[in-house]
């Protein structure tokens, strides 16, 4: 047994929720992270009458646990847009999953801090500081733990800027989602960042990207994987990682690989 739990997120075996528990068993994962996307969110059992039971049958069923649930609906509706009915949908959304995980006992939401309309960075930080506030008393009376995570056209990058986002929203349960491989990508230090964000970091996405963003095998990027585990467990983390990799020519083959690679490098 390693010393982190790993999960793994949906798409990257290209399978549907009824598929992604056993396969996920079968692979050696500890657990799953879900996604729910802006053009069929409503069509998930997150949404769906009986869906929460179905959910919650296929997990114990499996013995794969839900470690999260990825909003990538914030793609399309943000907390930095200006028209006030899209991040009243966004809002929606997120205390929507944030309920659904409270009876699924899932302990933490992934919400990626977007900025797809690439308006002023101070502009979109003041919006994303006051919705995420809204919905974070919310998230506290839940006991749901909101990940901030850190994505392009963003105004967080680097591990400063998301301890100022999680410290100027100011609660608890409002803390950082830390993707590796995108703060490499985004020209941040992963290992640097983890020791900034230390105990505020709710839950990992590892991915190892390279330079040239050609799609690749964990371990053969940029991320320096083995420091970032050596920081995490400096730091005392000790929450899941989870696996954001592309799938390649074959989603199993890949996934049972890279589950390997960072069992190797110390995980």
């Amino acid at each position: 047994m390693g010393r982190f739990k790993i999960g793994i997120l949906e798409n990257v075996l290209n399978a549907d929720w009824d598929d992604v528990f056993p396969l996920a068993k079968t692979l050696g994962y500890d657990g799953i992270e879900l996604g729910i996307r802006a053009e069929n969110y409503r069509d998930t059992e997150l949404w769906m009458e009986g869906g929460l039971d179905a959910l919650a049958h296929r997990s114990e069923a499996s013995g794969i646990p839900i470690f999260s649930i990825c909003l990538h609906t914030f793609w399309t509706y943000t907390f930095a847009d200006p028209n006030v009915a899209n991040r009243c949908t966004a809002k929606q959304i997120a205390l929507h999953v944030i309920n659904a995980c409270k009876t699924l006992g899932v302990q933490t939401i992934l919400i990626p801090v977007t900025n797809p309309l690439e308006l002023p960075l101070e502009e979109a930080a003041h919006r994303w500081t006051y919705e995420t506030r809204a919905i974070a008393a919310e998230a506290a009376k839940q006991e749901v733990r909101i990940g901030l995570e850190n994505v392009g056209r963003s105004h967080i990058v680097t591990g400063e800027q998301i301890l100022e986002m999680i410290e100027a929203v100011d609660n608890p349960f409002v803390g950082a989602y830390f993707d590796v491989g995108n703060a490499k990508m985004l020209g941040s230090d992963p290992v640097a960042d983890i020791h900034i964000l230390k105990d505020r970091i709710v839950q990992v996405h590892i991915k190892d990207p390279r330079k040239d963003r050609t799609p690749c095998y964990l371990g053969d990027g940029d991320v320096d994987l083995e420091g970032c585990l050596k920081a995490l467990t400096g730091v005392g983390y000790r929450g899941a990682l989870i696996f954001e990799t592309p799938a390649l020519n074959d989603p199993m083959a890949t996934a049972k690989r890279n589950l390997t690679a960072l069992r190797a490098v110390g995980a």
